[in-house]
């Protein structure tokens, strides 16, 4: 939940480190990738490989991107690893997951690709914003030098600016032109002799 001061209520438990880390995540709004337009090719990859359900084509092409995305960026590149139906957690369903280099091992993201209820595929823009999100935290400690990934205000827009680069929103619907109906018209009927 999100206080008046516009920091999440998580804010005041975390140490004066923490806060220090927070408030540098907050204040980066944005990630400019230098060349999105050679990205489409890859996230149009990546939605056919979805949308025809399967697993291995679809981990195949979210690595694309992300490699992709990632040497745009000079980021280190990341792992990622994609799987079926996604675990249920005690609030609802786990959609992805950044698990943060440690001594030995390397950085992974983990992204599902059906919902836990129906086990459906999910739709694409979903999909691509769960994966970016994840890149998000790995950016955010490789690229940005954070100590840490908060979910801040800042956090949510960059993980927003990355989706508006790599597939801008779809064009708004025009609305039907509204069309004033006519003034009642008042017929006079008269009868003969009037």
């Amino acid at each position: 939940m999100q206080r008046s001061s516009g920091k999440f209520g998580y804010y005041d438990r975390l140490s004066a480190k923490q806060k220090a880390t927070y408030r540098r995540s907050d204040a980066v709004e944005a990630v400019a990738v230098p060349d999105a337009l050679a990205l489409e090719p890859l996230v149009a990859e990546l939605e056919a490989a979805l949308l025809s359900g399967k697993r291995l084509a679809t981990a195949k092409a979210a690595s694309g991107v992300v490699l992709a995305l990632c040497r745009q960026l000079n980021a280190p590149a990341v792992r990622v690893t994609v799987r079926t139906v996604r675990p249920e957690t005690r609030g609802g369903e786990l959609h992805g997951l950044y698990t943060f280099s440690r001594k030995g091992t390397d950085a992974t993201i983990e992204v599902w690709m059906k919902t836990a209820a129906h086990e459906r595929v999910v739709r694409f823009r979903t999909f691509l914003r769960t994966l970016l999100h994840e890149v998000m935290h790995h950016l955010d400690v490789t690229l940005l030098g954070l100590d840490d990934s908060f979910h801040t205000q800042g956090f949510f827009k960059r993980e927003s600016s990355l989706m508006r680069q790599l597939v801008p929103p779809p064009p708004a619907k025009k609305k039907a032109a509204k069309v004033k109906p006519a003034r009642p018209v008042q017929l006079a009927l008269f009868g003969p002799g009037k």
